[in-house]
C-alpha cells in the first residue's frame, strides 16, 4: 500500500473511525471506505497524484438509518459532489452498503430518490439505483430486497 493511502488510513483511525475496505478507482487512485462506527459510510478518495478528500469537507457519504423495530434500513441519501459524480464512486459505496446489509441479514432497504432537478439527472439516478436492483415507485420511493439479488 502506498504511503499516501496508509497516511489517510491512519488519519481516519485517529478520527475514531473504522476502515471497511480500500478499493482501486477508475482514475488510478484508491477509495477508502470507512464508517463512524454507526451505519453511515464515508469515502476518502486518495488520488494517484497523492492528494485526498477530507472528512466534513468533500469526503463521499452514504447516510443510512436503522428502521425502528425492524430488521431494515432507511437510505437517507448519498452525497457525491462536483467532479466526483459519474466516476464510479457511488457504485463502490453502494456495493459496500449492500454487502453490509446482506451480511447482517437485513430484510430490505427503503428510501426516496432525491429530486433530480432535470430529466438527464433523473434518468441517471434511475439507472444508478436500478442497476443495484432497487425498485423505484412513481413517487420516487426506493425499495431493495437482498433475496432478489445475487452479486
Amino acid at each position: 500500500m502506498e504511503v499516501t493511502t496508509k497516511a489517510q488510513i491512519d488519519a481516519i483511525h485517529q478520527d475514531g473511525c473504522r476502515v471497511l475496505s480500500v478499493v482501486p478507482t477508475r482514475g488510478g487512485g484508491r477509495l477508502i471506505i470507512y464508517t463512524d462506527n454507526g451505519l453511515h459510510l464515508f469515502g476518502r478518495i486518495v488520488h494517484g497524484t497523492g492528494g485526498a478528500t477530507r472528512r466534513y469537507l468533500n469526503d463521499l457519504a452514504v447516510y443510512v438509518q436503522q428502521k425502528k423495530n425492524e430488521n431494515a434500513y432507511k437510505l437517507q441519501y448519498i452525497r457525491i459532489l462536483g467532479d466526483k459524480i459519474n466516476q464510479g464512486y457511488g457504485t463502490l459505496m453502494l456495493n459496500q452498503l449492500l454487502q453490509h446489509a446482506r451480511e447482517r441479514g437485513i430484510e430490505y432497504i427503503d428510501g426516496r430518490m432525491q429530486d433530480a432537478g432535470g430529466e438527464e439527472h433523473e434518468r441517471r439516478l434511475r439507472h444508478f439505483y436500478g442497476k443495484f436492483g432497487f425498485e423505484i415507485g412513481e413517487d420516487r420511493e426506493l425499495l431493495w430486497k437482498p433475496h432478489k439479488h445475487f452479486r
